[in-house]
């Protein structure tokens, strides 16, 4: 039987603010009522929260459920709003970059970044390991396929926390905050574009380089469309996977018995695959999308309208019993593992090969050069914005082998 959203019963067992600042120090207990109170809970700006793992995959496969005027992003990130039929070719125009053998042809180079790095942390024997490791291999890895100049990389890395706030819908983010936003996206595409008519004068092998012509040759990928396909890859290239670095590295070191385990589950400097699914899994650096009803729908046996917010708690469905057995547990050797961090559908993350390879490499080498890891002190993590997961810095004491 389907009901309509406004058939739904109310009360604050039913209501989740997925934009509440408490919810970035332990999302998950709140997550959990939520769950299990409804497989819908209604939200704020007359969101529909969507809670649990069947229901959130099947909707982010629903291509009625797309972004719309309600959720779309800042133009800087107007290559994640898109809907078919738009969608499709640009996604293949930027999977090109992204195949499996153009990615594990980066290993060498990623594993000169991470080397490169560790040796001064394990000289220091003290690091911020998102501060002093996760995030400069992330902008060394995308600045170097994009051919961008190493000194731009800080101001690169000040630039995305005001950015980020672009990612929620423009409903949830304050007027201040969303001018800063904006300002702050105005002064990157400036930015972009001087690139971008650098590197048309000056062309080489590069991303970068090779997107410009795409471009310029037209007509799926325009000029006008580089710069905010440019912009998601740079941004998203770098933010998710070091979060992905800090956020696996933190739950390894609260689970010493599943760090041995990482130990033994690392090969040539890489963490497997599977551990690093399950990394993923128990803390996404994606926690929650936003999409709006473009046609009418069912979303958990409940119909929705056209023009209706929805938010998808993927943080959630990541931890429902329904889906996983013990979620709450940290268990590397989880199989099989239908996490949801990279999403689902035609907005599947495109990077998540690079994520995964770059991470695991990361994760790998930081387990076989150390003899030792622990926490020297408590990290605390960014409430920027509701969608991404990370932390502020994350202080470890290392023992080298």
């Amino acid at each position: 039987m389907t009901q309509t959203i406004q058939s739904l019963p109310t009360g604050r067992e039913r209501y989740f603010d997925p934009f509440d600042p408490a919810l970035h120090a332990d999302p998950y207990s709140r997550y959990a009522l939520a769950r299990e109170s409804a497989p819908l809970c209604q939200g704020p700006h007359g969101l529909t929260v969507v809670t649990r793992h069947r229901d959130v995959s099947a909707a982010l496969r629903d291509t009625r459920l797309g972004h719309g005027p309600t959720t779309a992003p800042n133009r800087i990130f107007s290559f994640l709003g898109l809907d078919p039929p738009e969608h499709g070719p640009l996604r293949r125009v930027a999977a090109q970059f992204f195949g499996p053998r153009t990615i594990s042809a980066l290993a060498p180079r990623i594993s000169g970044f991470v080397d490169d790095l560790l040796d001064t942390a394990l000289q220091k024997q003290h690091v911020d390991l998102l501060g002093e490791f996760a995030y400069p291999l992330s902008l060394r890895v995308i600045c170097s396929l994009f051919d961008l100049p190493e000194q731009d990389q800080p101001w690169i890395r000040a630039q995305t926390p005001p950015i980020g706030r672009l990612l929620d819908p423009p409903y949830s983010i304050s007027g201040p905050d969303l001018a800063a936003a904006r300002q702050a996206a105005a002064v990157f595409v400036a930015y972009l574009r001087e690139q971008i008519t650098h590197r048309r004068r000056h062309p080489g092998p590069d991303l970068l380089s090779r997107l410009i012509s795409h471009a310029d040759s037209g007509p799926t990928l325009t000029p006008r469309g580089l710069i905010p396909m440019c912009a998601l890859l740079l941004m998203a290239g770098y933010e998710t996977t070091a979060n992905i670095i800090a956020n696996g590295a933190l739950a390894l070191l609260r689970h010493p018995a599943q760090l041995e385990a990482a130990r033994a589950r690392t090969t040539d400097g890489l963490l497997d695959p599977a551990a690093m699914d399950e990394l993923l899994r128990y803390d996404s650096p994606i926690q929650i999308t936003f999409r709006t009803v473009q046609q009418e729908t069912a979303v958990a046996g409940t119909a929705l309208s056209p023009g209706t917010p929805v938010a998808l708690l993927i943080g959630s469905a990541n931890r429902d019993p329904r889906a996983f057995a013990r979620p709450e547990r940290l268990d590397l050797q989880r199989a099989p593992n239908p996490h949801l961090s990279f999403g689902a559908g035609i907005h599947f993350c495109l990077g998540a090969p690079l994520a995964r390879l770059e991470a695991g490499l990361a994760l790998g080498h930081l387990l076989a050069r150390t003899r030792h890891l622990e926490l020297a002190g408590d990290p605390s993590h960014k409430d920027i914005t509701a969608a991404v997961r990370g932390l502020n810095d994350l202080p470890l004491a290392l023992t080298p082998r």
